[in-house]
């Protein structure tokens, strides 16, 4: 026994030792400023002081072996924060400004998002080489009365999140596991250069705006290896300002939608004034969507969308497998005039769905005058729900409002309905449905060339 004992102190000391040596020096322990990590003092004044003590220094805050309560922390340049598998960061339930304190971000360009996201658990603004790592937890303890009465708040500006990083250049936020905030669980703005990989995400599903990742105008952008569960959007791209979002790659991840009713899997808009140009997604598991859709791409004020790439997708138990609709609500930024975007050069390939929840179709559309241009649809096998004893369905125009494909209910296709576009393939697709179907599968309305093989 007592050489067991003696072994495992040994294991003990020398995986300490391994861990603290993957950690860049100097470490900042926040132990040694004063941090008790026993999950009910509120150990936000010691932590900050470790990274403030960091600062420029390219070294490394450390928590490990304990639970640490905290508001919101401000991090510095050239730093990491490591949060260790024994470590959890807890946000504090208190909606005090002195622990969430209602801060307007500060962007390079006029942009829509600047009153949103003012309160969050760990803070990055005009920063540059950040990472968050380790395998450690933080939960934001989101399910707190005073963010629960949404209609009351208003916005999302209000609730805080875990994440936000501001007009910030290389960072990094891998491996944790995130939990529960009051709001989104993360947004990045105005950013250059961000890695996010191996995440795990559960959003909680007690109040409405849980999204997964929130990217908005930013460039150079990786998310791998993620597991996502979200109330509202999974993985979102956004648009607030002529930065836009720009070379991105999405891939192998999984986005489970909690069969709630709100939000997307993956989405680039609603917010969408900039671009979304050249992006790679590949390898997505999207599920549980409810009523709503697998894949959008929407620019609805002003966003030049171009060279989308999707590949080698599953898609079940959601209500459409893909939503893309250029629409026109008139919003803009100070020292802009309102226009009308594009979208073009669009490409879903190797996808398959099944288990589709509701009867509509996948919806392609502009709005007149405006058309969706070169959407390609390759190597495309969805086995749709069906049923529909109607064919003779009108389906409106965009009016304005929210958008959502399930906003459009259900129309005279069961496979696609594809308006105002000038051209579509379909290339070794292969689309059914589960039950008998008096509708055609395609249905085209002012649509310059639909080429199906």
């Amino acid at each position: 026994m007592f050489k067991v004992k003696i072994v495992f102190l040994l294991l003990c000391f020398f995986w300490g030792r391994i861990t603290m040596a993957q950690l860049s020096e100097p470490v900042f322990d926040v132990f040694d400023y004063g941090a008790k990590g026993d999950g009910e003092t509120i150990d936000m004044k010691a932590i900050q002081q470790a990274i403030d003590a960091c600062g420029e220094s390219g070294g490394t805050v450390y928590l490990h072996h304990g639970v640490f309560l905290t508001g919101q922390l401000n991090l510095k340049s050239n730093m990491t924060l490591f949060i260790d598998s024994t470590a959890t960061i807890l946000g504090i339930q208190n909606d005090q400004q002195q622990y969430y304190p209602s801060q307007l971000i500060e962007t390079r360009y006029p942009n829509r998002m600047l009153e949103d996201c003012q309160r969050r658990l760990i803070y990055g603004s005009h920063l540059h080489n950040v990472e968050i790592a380790g395998k450690g937890t933080i939960d934001g303890q989101g399910d707190f009365n005073p963010w629960m009465n949404t209609k009351e708040l208003g916005t999302e500006k209000d609730r805080p999140g875990i994440f936000a990083f501001v007009a910030s250049t290389n960072i990094k936020v891998e491996g944790l596991t995130l939990l529960d905030p009051a709001c989104w669980t993360q947004v990045y703005i105005e950013c250059d250069t961000v890695t996010i990989r191996d995440l795990t995400i559960n959003s909680g599903t007690l109040t409405p705006n849980r999204d997964g990742i929130d990217i908005v105008d930013c460039h150079n952008v990786l998310i791998e290896n993620c597991d996502i569960k979200s109330e509202d959007d999974g993985i979102c791209f956004k648009s607030g300002s002529e930065f836009g979002c720009k070379n991105v790659i999405v891939k192998n991840c999984t986005i489970d939608k909690l069969n709630v009713r709100a939000g997307n899997c993956f989405k680039l808009g609603t917010d969408g004034l900039g671009s979304f140009m050249n992006f790679e997604v590949s390898g997505l598991t999207l599920k549980n969507a409810f009523q709503n859709t697998a894949l959008v791409v929407e620019s609805m004020d002003g966003a030049v969308i171009d060279n989308l790439n999707f590949s080698d997708c599953q898609i079940k138990n959601c209500g459409q497998a893909f939503f893309i609709l250029l629409g026109d609500r008139k919003r803009t930024v100070l020292g802009r005039q309102p226009r009308i975007g594009t979208i073009s050069n669009i490409h879903f390939k190797n996808i398959t769905g099944e288990n589709f929840t509701q009867q509509y179709p996948s919806i392609i559309t502009g709005i007149e005058g405006h058309n969706v241009q070169n959407v390609t649809f390759e190597n495309i096998n969805l086995t749709l729900k069906g049923g529909e004893t109607r064919y003779d369905q009108s389906v409106m125009e965009y009016d304005g409002k929210y958008p959502e494909g399930s906003y459009f209910g259900n129309t005279p296709a069961w496979a696609f309905f594809v308006r105002h576009t000038d051209y579509v393939e379909f290339v070794n697709c292969t689309f059914k449905t589960e039950s008998s179907d008096v509708r055609e599968w395609l249905v085209t309305q002012n649509v310059g060339q639909v080429v199906s093989e």
